[in-house]
């Protein structure tokens, strides 16, 4: 009995100590470089960790887009497979800049992955382009579920989007971007009690 009591106790306590789970990689960009990032380029884009402008530490992210009528595109792919449940809570956050010419727009867009290819969710964060200063960091917070199928993980994309006029130029700039996941109610807690389980039976 006293057994399983602190066995019940021990898992209480991994589950509020697992409650936020951060999922991405190099959010920050303090690495000094893209590592933790897929970037799909267009004939005139760059993306590069940037030391000219910071929100914090040394540096941020730099996807800029010179190409008419195409996206450039950034993002934290297939992340947290094996520890985001179907419905889990999601919290997404970052800053940005937007500095656009004539028909550019940065979107940020959230995916719950299928194993193997697909999707079996796909939002637009914000249902609409990210609006931003061109001069100050803005802040950006957005709290979403998991979709009913994440068997290939999360993925958080970032585009500069330009429009179909000569001239049309899109650049992002972000910082301290961060995917964190709530588990969903007794999830943690059914792990543990499931190893709880096989061990009372190996006995």
């Amino acid at each position: 009995m006293k057994t399983t009591i602190s066995a019940i106790a021990i898992i209480a306590a991994s589950t509020t100590a697992f409650a936020n789970i951060e999922l991405t990689t190099n959010g920050g960009f303090e690495t000094g470089d893209t590592t933790g990032w897929e970037y799909f380029a267009t004939p005139t884009s760059t993306f590069f960790a940037d030391a000219s402008d910071p929100f914090s530490g040394n540096f941020a992210g730099n996807l800029t887009n010179l190409t008419d009528g195409s996206a450039a595109v950034i993002k934290q792919a297939n992340m947290g497979i094996g520890l985001v449940n179907p419905g889990d809570e999601i919290t997404i956050s970052f800053w940005a800049k937007n500095i656009n010419g004539p028909g550019g727009v940065n979107f940020a867009e959230f995916f719950s992955e299928l194993a193997g290819g697909g999707t079996s969710s796909a939002q637009i964060l914000g249902g609409a382009p990210l609006f931003a200063s061109d001069t100050d960091w803005t802040f950006f917070e957005f709290t979403t579920f998991a979709g009913p199928d994440v068997s290939g993980g999360v993925t958080l994309q970032f585009t500069a989007t330009t429009g179909a006029i000569i001239g049309s130029t899109s650049q992002l700039l972000i910082d301290n971007v961060s995917v964190t996941v709530i588990p969903a109610p007794g999830a943690m807690a059914l792990l543990g009690l499931g190893g709880l389980m096989a061990g009372r039976r190996r006995r």
